[in-house]
């Protein structure tokens, strides 16, 4: 009979052990808190290339010729406001120039178009402005613009970006804009660069689209950190394409391509944090994150050797 009561205290005791042990886990998973961050754009605002602006005061003179030697051929009697009516003198040229993953990111310009990967030599945004008003291309007017680069290729084309809700996207086909013209999207290549003429102002991509076959996709998670102001990206070093992940799931990647992701945030008290990991994609595959505590030097560091 002792023996009985023995065995039976013991699997009471048990069964008591273990709820409490899974208490006290379940309250250990509930303490537990995630590391909070700041939205990075203050930070990713202050790093990215300035806009130069040009102001034009003649008809006639040079062209213009961007810092990192982007140079546009434009005329007045291209320009128009947005009512139609002509534009006098003077008025400005502002330029952005974006040769660099570095610079995309800073500037959080990805180089997709409609989920397709652009292989991509370098991005600038042209603008005219006159009083303070934004202006367009004359219907049939273009302006000329090179690229720069030194080993160009014979096949990128000219690619126009368009607003959506979360991002920049990409088209070769300005017809879709509402513009008609008998426009050639494919680039002259020249000995330094890319030469082509626009029908629209605004942000120019050289590039071309990749993938096709099979695709994957990168998610995010992380047991450390709260992920919704860390800003994320993939970088495909073989076709300079910068992909931006927008939530907790990748666009789509190409079977076979090696990437590069890098995570950036920033807490309440300005301290800067990132993450790096590099992939070769074979198949759909989950990214556990884990921010850590980095400079400014470091992360530029980490985003020139990219």
């Amino acid at each position: 009979m002792k023996t009985k009561n023995i065995l039976k205290y013991l699997m009471v005791a048990a069964i008591v052990g273990t709820i409490f042990t899974a208490c006290k886990k379940d309250r250990i998973e509930e303490d537990r808190t995630l590391n909070e961050y700041s939205s990075p754009n203050s930070y990713l605002d202050s790093k990215k290339q300035e806009e130069q602006e040009f102001i034009i005061t003649a008809d006639s003179g040079g062209p213009i010729v961007g810092n990192q030697f982007t140079t546009i051929w434009g005329g007045r009697q291209c320009l128009m406001f947005p009512n139609g009516d002509t534009v006098g003198l003077p008025y400005t040229v502002k330029l952005v120039e974006l040769y660099t993953p570095k610079d995309m990111i800073y500037y959080q310009m990805p180089t997709v178009a409609s989920d397709t990967i652009l292989e991509t030599d370098g991005e600038i945004r042209v603008r005219a402005f006159k009083d303070g008003i934004e202006l367009m291309l004359v219907p049939g007017c273009s302006w000329a613009i090179k690229m720069p680069n030194s080993a160009p290729k014979n096949y990128m084309h000219t690619f126009y970006g368009f607003p959506t809700s979360n991002y920049v996207n990409w088209t070769d086909n300005p017809a879709s804009l509402g513009v008609t013209t008998s426009f050639n999207p494919i680039f002259t290549t020249t000995t330094d660069g890319y030469l082509n003429s626009i029908v629209k102002l605004g942000w120019v991509n050289c590039g071309i689209t990749r993938g096709g076959g099979t695709n994957h996709h990168l998610s995010f998670a992380s047991t450390t950190d709260n992920l919704t102001n860390v800003a994320i990206f993939v970088y495909f070093p073989v076709t300079k394409t910068v992909m931006q992940v927008y939530g907790s799931l990748s666009g789509s990647i190409p079977d076979g391509s090696s990437v590069k992701i890098v995570a950036i945030a920033v807490d309440g008290s300005g301290t800067l944090f990132s993450f790096n990991q590099n992939l070769t994609m074979t198949s759909s595959t989950a990214v556990e994150v884990t921010m850590a505590a980095t400079t400014d030097a470091n992360l530029t560091a980490l985003l020139n050797g990219l």
